[in-house]
């Protein structure tokens, strides 16, 4: 028994799984370095694992292993990749982190779905394409990131003020005026009375939700404002 484990031993194909650690734990590098909840470790045992799975569903396609009743096939390559693919979800899922309209953790959980596939990709044994798909997707992580700093994106909010005022549309000329003198793109507004109180909510569009504070200071100055609040969009 142990002659015949050495000679499997012997007959294995190490190439395939140091691909994986090394081009699953280049990805994983970068995420490890930024600090992310996947890192160095998750993705190479992620890629370690389809590239294991893949192997193991050609070699019995092959004939050589695994094989059930009447020659049939346990394993199938292609039904194996599209489960790993489909399964490795969960484990994406699980980096993803939402607080308000602040989401973190998707280019992780992009990333794990990446080195599955370079799992099932080494597995079947295409190492240029393995090699080259990593140097682009390591490429854009390091400089794709450093470009987007630079770029400010839209950002939404929810503006509520409260007044005890009668005329509920001369308060959302006044505000509204507020808000287009702080360069805000308006883009609903939605008004009522609760217990004798007006209600005005807007939604807005900015650049930059530094202006908060200035803005808020000036509605609350509006003639009848008993209150006027900031908050992210759920």
């Amino acid at each position: 028994m142990a002659s015949t484990f050495l000679e499997n031993l012997q007959s294995l194909e190490l190439l395939p799984f140091l691909f994986a650690v090394v081009l699953g734990g280049a990805v994983g590098l970068e995420r490890e370095v930024h600090g992310r909840p996947a890192g160095l470790r998750t993705h190479i045992l992620v890629c370690l694992c389809a590239t294991m799975l893949i192997s193991v569903s050609r070699q019995a396609v092959d004939g050589e292993i695994l094989l059930g009743e009447a020659g049939s096939v346990v394993f199938d390559p292609n039904r194996m990749g599209a489960g790993i693919v489909t399964g490795i979800g969960f484990l994406g899922a699980a980096t993803v982190l939402r607080i308000g309209d602040l989401v973190r953790g998707i280019t992780t959980a992009a990333c794990i779905w990446y080195v599955a596939g370079l799992g099932i990709v080494i597995g079947h044994g295409a190492y240029a394409l393995a090699t080259v798909g990593t140097l682009v997707v390591v490429t854009v992580l390091l400089v794709i990131n450093k470009l987007a700093h630079g770029i400010s994106p839209v950002v939404y909010r929810r503006i509520t003020v409260r007044a005890d005022v009668a005329d509920l549309p001369a308060l959302a000329e006044k505000v509204t005026a507020v808000l287009e003198s702080a360069d805000l793109s308006i883009k609903d507004v939605a008004g009522g009375r609760e217990e004798g109180t007006a209600r005005l909510t807007v939604f807005v569009g900015m650049k930059s939700a530094l202006v908060a504070p200035a803005v808020v200071d000036e509605l609350c100055a509006i003639d009848g404002v008993t209150r006027a609040n900031w908050s992210v969009l759920d």
